[in-house]
């Protein structure tokens, strides 16, 4: 089930990965195949990770909507991650991103989120798909408005976003 872009392979984890993820902290699992890098996982997909293994070791109809590694198919190292926020509902799912610091600014985001969201819409039953960015991170709201998302509007310092499959992700 494996995403390719340009630059990036992504890849969602399966139950035994999440495990081995949740646990092996001070290396990579063999089968990521490389080189360790401290700056992932980062707390939010370590936070998510044992939910995800939960739900997917109950209902394996969740795998493929939880985390997704980012990795450079040329450089042969992981820049970040995707993730959906469970099994669409009504519909809709929910995605959130990271790319590690020293990975930022150089496109790496907006393939990622761009890939996933062609993935999501492929799926009959999803039409929507929703983010959250904080209103001070400036760079991740431009990457969802780059990805076609459009503001629905602001609270307590959260911008929400929504794209459609109509809107411009049409298959």
């Amino acid at each position: 089930m494996d995403l390719e872009t340009p630059r990036l392979i992504l890849f969602p984890l399966s139950l035994e990965q999440a495990q081995s993820l949740m646990t092996e902290t001070n290396q990579y699992p063999k089968w990521l195949n490389v080189p360790f890098d401290s700056l992932w996982p980062h707390d939010g997909l370590k936070a998510l990770l044992p939910i995800y293994a939960e739900n997917i070791e109950t209902d394996d109809s969740h795998y493929g909507f939880g985390p997704w590694v980012a990795v450079d198919k040329h450089k042969e190292v992981v820049v970040g991650d995707v993730q959906f926020k469970g099994k669409p509902i009504h519909g809709e799912v929910e995605i959130g991103y990271f790319v590690s610091n020293i990975h930022r600014n150089q496109g790496y985001a907006k393939e990622a989120v761009e890939a996933i969201i062609q993935w999501a819409f492929q799926h009959e039953s999803i039409h929507h798909v929703r983010a959250v960015c904080d209103a001070n991170n400036v760079p991740s709201c431009r990457v969802l408005e780059a990805c076609g998302f459009k503001r629905l509007g602001e609270d307590n310092g959260i911008i929400h976003f929504k794209t459609t499959k109509q809107r411009n992700h049409a298959i």
